[in-house]
């Protein structure tokens, strides 16, 4: 039976508690939420019309619960969410994994009992150095409140992952958060700066890119024992490709052109779009899961990347790896559906490496090195979830 994995991301709200530059969700009324009994008639209609409008019957749903801040949803409520997911996929036989992306600007109670609803499947963003990231536009409350939710985290359960986005011309700040992500045994996602409603964001060169992305990976790979993403994902994927064991299953949506089978937002209104990002751009959505309706012109527009990839595309090396990038960034860049995003330099800068490293050291040890990092994180996982059961559920009052 093949393989299926739908990534659901959940948008309950776009209402957040913080305000950070590059952000327009903490403008969005706090009220306007997708309701447990919407979520689960939308999650009906996606999972029990997908073959007939996306072409794929889903064998198993990661769904990622997102603001906004998920934290401004009440807790009980978020229960429900979690257990209709749950339930849906059960009765369709699908596996389900659930987690959230939090900014953890919230108390310790709540850091705790958010960490133990999702099974220690959270994710928050990091930032120690810059002002980008605030709450009144105040960088250094911001910074207080995360680090008090962080630490007592770290403390009494398992660090959360993090994603630093790089700005311009941050390479070093980049550094210093993989030098805390080491200290803290925390894994770490860096993304280029985006434009989540602001436009006047500064957004990196596809130089400035590249060269704040091949030093992290340098200072990184073969070294540290951390999972860091992309490259990890990159890494799994060329490994794989070269020891001809085939693509594996993606994970890092940058790295698949046939997102349309295997990605769906939904935002708090029941409107569906292929990513997350899709939907802060104001792209054309793919239907409304409320309204019980696809829009076939759209998803046949989108689906078309997976066989319209540029010539250069198709005729590099590394495209079984890297699947012609990212149709968003491409979209985002002006380079249309089948354009290619201008990071290409940076992910064929990374695959270079790779291969080189490949070379030197063989397929197996960077393979056992990649299981090896990956085992750490997850059973650093488990060890927070027996020290949330030793100590009882979210007990900080």
């Amino acid at each position: 039976m093949p393989v299926n994995p739908l990534t659901l991301h959940i948008r309950l709200t776009k209402h957040c508690n913080a305000d950070c530059s590059y952000c327009s969700s903490w403008q969005e009324t706090p009220d306007k939420r997708l309701s447990p009994a919407d979520l689960e008639k939308a999650l009906r209609f996606i999972l029990g019309t997908s073959q007939a409008a996306l072409g794929v019957s889903f064998t198993h749903v990661t769904a990622q619960f997102l603001g906004g801040e998920i934290a401004m949803v009440p807790e009980h409520e978020l229960d429900e969410h979690i257990r209709i997911v749950e339930a849906v996929c059960a009765e369709s036989q699908m596996g389900c994994t659930v987690g959230a992306q939090s900014n953890l600007i919230l108390s310790e109670r709540k850091a705790a009992r958010l960490y133990d609803q999702f099974s220690g499947r959270i994710g928050t963003s990091i930032d120690l150095t810059t002002a980008s990231r605030t709450i009144k536009g105040d960088a250094e409350k911001y910074r207080l409140i995360w680090k008090s939710a962080d630490q007592y985290l770290q403390r009494a359960r398992s660090t959360p992952g993090a994603i630093y986005v790089v700005e311009p011309g941050q390479v070093d700040d980049a550094r210093k958060h993989l030098r805390e992500a080491v200290r803290s045994r925390r894994a770490i996602t860096f993304r280029p700066i985006f434009r989540g409603g602001i436009e006047a964001v500064q957004l990196n060169t596809a130089e400035q890119f590249r060269d704040s992305m091949v030093s992290l990976f340098d200072d990184w790979f073969l070294r540290l024992p951390v999972v860091v993403e992309p490259f990890y994902q990159l890494c799994e994927a060329r490994v794989s490709e070269v020891s001809g064991l085939g693509r594996i299953q993606a994970t890092a949506c940058a790295f698949q052109n046939d997102c349309t089978r295997k990605s769906v937002n939904i935002e708090p209104n029941g409107d569906l779009y292929v990513c997350l990002e899709m939907a802060d751009a104001g792209l054309a959505p793919i239907g409304n899961a409320l309204s019980e309706t696809w829009d076939y012109e759209a998803i046949n527009v989108y689906a078309s990347r997976a066989s319209n990839t540029p010539v250069t595309c198709r005729s590099c090396p590394f495209y079984k790896s890297c699947h012609g990038g990212c149709m968003f960034e491409s979209i985002a860049q002006g380079n249309g559906v089948h354009g290619k995003s201008y990071h290409c330099m940076t992910w064929t800068a990374l695959f270079q490496r790779i291969d080189e490293a490949i070379r030197t050291h063989g397929t197996e040890h960077i393979r056992e090195w990649l299981h090896r990092i990956a085992t750490r994180h997850e059973n650093a996982r488990f060890e927070g979830l027996a020290r949330a059961a030793e100590r009882g559920f979210a007990e900080v009052e």
